[in-house]
């Protein structure tokens, strides 16, 4: 009889920079890390506000009325993309710029998300 063998999911391997993101945001007193052990996250006031999407991939809840003031800007940017749902979008985090943006980004959804 062969044996039973389980199988085991592998955490995905964060990129240099989201890895450094996810340093940089833990010590921000307005975040709290949520790690469900499949999806590592950062809530405001119990509101998911980034969540760890890829190797390189951060999606960031603005809020649809934030979008629609920087969709100029955001539109222009190539390593930020449109999420399914309308308040997130996607940032693609491969390089130091990239990681400014998404701190910048991130204080955007905080304001946006506190009253």
């Amino acid at each position: 009889m062969a044996g039973i063998s389980a199988w085991r999911r592998t955490p995905t391997r964060r990129g240099p920079y989201v890895a450094r993101a996810v340093a940089e945001l833990r010590s921000w007193p307005s975040l709290a890390l949520s790690d469900t052990g499949q999806q590592i996250a950062f809530t405001v006031r119990g509101t998911e506000i980034l969540r760890l999407a890829g190797r390189d991939e951060i999606h960031v809840r603005l809020t649809a009325p934030a979008i629609g003031r920087l969709e100029p800007y955001l539109h222009a940017c190539d390593q930020i993309h449109a999420c399914r749902d309308r308040a997130w979008v996607a940032v693609q985090v491969d390089a130091e710029p990239d990681l400014e943006l998404l701190l910048a980004l991130t204080s955007v959804a905080i304001k946006a998300h506190v009253a």
